[in-house]
């Protein structure tokens, strides 16, 4: 990979993690606003480095399908219900960040419509495929980067280092793995081992420093249905709150659009049709109200993301197994090759 190409990936990764709730400070305070600030550092540092365990996941897979060693019938069944678990979470994801959209566009009829029109677009690119999400991310991510620099730079940073609890913590990042997860697989098949442990770098320092400073705006109101535009509103910088929680939806939103393009190409193989399916189910989105959807949807995707996030640790330590005990067989057979070799060489000498 070229470092352009890691650094789209890495921010297609970060993208997919940093949603509504996440930029707004709602879920942060949800899940941290007992402890310190040691707890969130930590947890985004941690779903970073999980990028490492999705691409190298993917990698392997892609090298026993390769070697043929690979049990297909076990892997197409299990593939498929992942596959439709999963992409059932990417429409009820893409179905909240579209609520979202129309939430912070207003509540005015015109204002909604606007929202979503915005959400469309997003939808409609995303179908476009991998190009088109990680062009979005590109562009999106240091923005939002950018912005919650300077909301850290204006809170109190009245935090305290601890207490922290490990459940919150592992629950946290189980829950926000699912689709940035879904996503660095598939990149993981073209990746190097370098690419791999660079992307995991990059990916664990920025959702370090972005969690941490979503936390230390949040901190400061913790109270408010939505902290970090609340912190906006009391410096006078509404509109780049509303920027920092839009852009968090849009990368959150393409990276689910783009998951459920991918399923729905799989059964019908046509990027018109495709896109067409995804409007569709983004039309029959409209009207859904954010808080609603994410009371409703979110304990279901936590569940589910936990239990997939489970089963990629165990897969990832089982691939890693088995790829290493087919080097040890293959450096072992290439041992006894070129034994045999040099034994017929010694007896043609001979004679």
């Amino acid at each position: 990979m070229t470092r352009l190409e890691r650094i789209k990936v890495s921010s297609v990764f970060i993208g997919a993690i940093v949603g509504a709730g996440f930029a707004t400070g709602k879920e942060i305070i949800l899940f941290f606003g007992n402890g310190g600030f040691v707890a969130p550092l930590v947890t985004g540092i941690a779903m970073g480095l999980c990028a490492v365990i999705f691409l190298y996941v993917g990698k392997i897979i892609s090298r026993l399908k390769e070697n043929g060693s690979l049990n297909k019938k076990a892997y197409k069944v299990v593939s498929f219900a992942l596959f439709a678990i999963i992409e059932l979470c990417m429409l009820l994801t893409m179905t909240a960040m579209i609520g979202g959209m129309q939430k912070l566009a207003g509540d005015l009829p015109w204002q909604r419509a606007g929202g979503f029109l915005i959400a469309a677009l997003c939808v409609g690119l995303s179908s476009l495929g991998a190009k088109a999400v990680r062009r979005i991310n590109l562009a999106l991510v240091p923005v939002l980067f950018v912005l919650l620099s300077v909301l850290f730079c204006v809170s109190s940073k009245e935090i305290k280092p601890l207490p922290f609890d490990l459940k919150k913590s592992a629950g946290y990042l189980s829950m926000n793995m699912l689709l940035g997860g879904c996503l660095a697989v598939k990149d993981g098949e073209k990746a190097s081992s370098k690419d791999i442990l660079k992307i995991g770098a990059t990916c664990a320092t920025v959702l370090g420093i972005m969690t941490f400073f979503v936390y230390s705006a949040a901190s400061d109101y913790p109270q408010s249905d939505m902290p970090v535009y609340s912190l906006c509103a009391a410096h006078g910088l509404k509109v780049a709150g509303a920027l920092a929680v839009g852009i968090a939806i849009l990368t959150t939103l393409a990276g689910a659009a783009k998951s459920l393009g991918d399923g729905i190409y799989a059964v019908f193989p046509s990027k018109a049709g495709v896109t067409a399916v995804l409007l569709l189910l983004a039309l029959a989105s409209y009207g859904w109200d954010f808080a609603n959807a994410v009371n409703l949807f979110y304990p279901f995707i936590a569940a589910v993301a936990s239990g997939v996030f489970i089963l990629v640790f165990l897969a990832f330590v089982v691939l890693s197994v088995a790829q290493r005990i087919m080097r040890q067989k293959r450096k072992r057979y290439d041992a006894e090759i070129s034994s045999v070799i040099e034994n017929v060489y010694t007896d043609n000498t001979n004679i």
